[in-house]
């Protein structure tokens, strides 16, 4: 988020953001076609389906300035000048990557909590959590135990896959699968597949506290998140571990239908929903969201202004979550848009509806209107940081750990 003019390259709607080195493998794609797009059982039929060189991926999402992706697999850089590792592993037929860092005193004696974060689409990578968040400068020593003894915790970010997204503006890039929602364990969703013996093998080092493994994510990373803490909350790893909490930016509803069909590459005709029904869950799920979002709109007023994809409304789903018994909760915090900079990351009131109209322009025409501030507000992870001075927000970084923090498992 360091630089204004990437963030506005990466000005088309929905979960995409910057970052990528262009690597990658060449694995196959094993999902089959499946013969209806959707079912009650797992939302779509079968997981989205990654690209590959037999199978290329061409609605790419503008920011990755490709025609086509032929490789499932993107390999994070994850520099060693800030990160211990660069973790590779074959899960479910794919090669899949995490950049990890452990902070310093961390023992069998000494364990610390665990934090997997979840990078956005389209272009994003495992390197944001470095380059975009404030996430490993705080994890050798933010206080997620209450124990001064046991400071800071281990971070994992995971490395998404090149999939073919359904949504109906060209997203296809980096991304992780929370559409394909078998939440049995073990899942055939390749991501969730990998996050579970991710957290197993972690876990089998001796040097993480079990009863606090937290989730995070932005955006596309984010909608993952919440899908995956609802779904390693009670039913467990085959490592037996579970997640405490997830703490989250920019995101909405995990269990939503979809408009297009990634299988067929047409839109979908509405014959069949992909809407999954909620699962019953109490695991505390935290997200902050800007008063105006272009991707992930902040109220229904916007959706309609943004044209979101279904699912896509962060005050809808918080109400939607609670009616069903969901511990989702929110803060709502003031974006770009506003024009203030005392407003700005400060907590808003509530969503910016345009006074009944809607915002015209984007980026490349109308660098400071609405709508282009709009998709910056998405772009722009709520660490408190923007380089344009003095438009320097509160770090609300803070508040998603703090939450963490606050809520182990019992």
């Amino acid at each position: 988020m360091r630089n204004l003019t990437a963030i506005l390259l990466a000005s088309l709607l929905l979960t995409g953001c910057s970052g990528g080195d262009g690597g990658g493998d060449d694995d196959s794609d094993p999902s089959p076609l499946p013969e209806a797009l959707c079912n009650a059982a797992t939302g779509l039929r079968a997981p989205l389906p990654a690209c590959s060189a037999a199978t290329p991926c061409t609605r790419v999402a503008t920011e990755l300035n490709m025609t086509s992706i032929n490789s499932p697999t993107v390999t994070p850089i994850c520099n060693l000048a800030l990160w211990d590792e660069r973790l590779t592993r074959n899960v479910l037929g794919f090669t899949r990557h995490a950049c990890i860092h452990r902070p310093p005193g961390a023992s069998s004696s000494s364990k610390r909590p665990l934090l997997l974060w979840f990078h956005p689409g389209g272009e994003g990578t495992a390197d944001l959590a470095a380059t975009e968040t404030g996430l490993v400068v705080k994890a050798d020593s933010f206080d997620l135990t209450g124990d001064p003894a046991r400071p800071g915790f281990i971070l994992v970010s995971v490395q998404g896959r090149n999939l073919r997204f359904p949504t109906t503006a060209p997203r296809d890039g980096q991304h992780h699968d929370f559409y394909f929602r078998d939440l049995n364990s073990p899942s055939t969703n390749p991501d969730v597949a990998n996050v579970d013996a991710l957290i197993d093998e972690i876990v089998q080092e001796g040097i993480v506290d079990s009863s606090r493994i937290y989730v995070s994510g932005w955006s596309n990373g984010a909608f993952f998140s919440q899908l995956y803490a609802m779904a390693r909350n009670f039913t467990p790893t085959a490592g037996g571990n579970r997640v405490a909490a997830a703490a989250v930016f920019a995101a909405a509803n995990p269990f939503a239908d979809v408009s297009w069909d990634p299988f067929r590459e047409t839109s979908h005709d509405g014959s069949s929903s992909c809407e999954y029904a909620l699962p019953a869950s109490t695991v505390p799920i935290h997200i902050i969201y800007r008063s105006s979002d272009a991707a992930v709109a902040c109220d229904a007023t916007q959706a309609a202004c943004f044209s979101t994809e279904p699912g896509y409304t962060t005050d809808q789903w918080i109400a939607q979550a609670a009616q069903a018994g969901l511990q989702v909760t929110g803060d709502r915090i003031g974006g770009l848009e506003s024009g203030s900079v005392a407003a700005l990351d400060a907590l808003a009131p509530a969503c910016t509806d345009y006074s009944g109209g809607c915002p015209v322009g984007d980026c490349a025409t109308a660098p400071l209107g609405d709508a282009c501030l709009s998709i910056v507000n998405h772009a722009r992870w709520p660490d408190g940081v923007y380089n344009n001075v003095p438009l320097v927000g509160v770090d609300r970084e803070n508040d998603l750990l703090q939450f963490l923090a606050d809520n182990p498992l019992p």
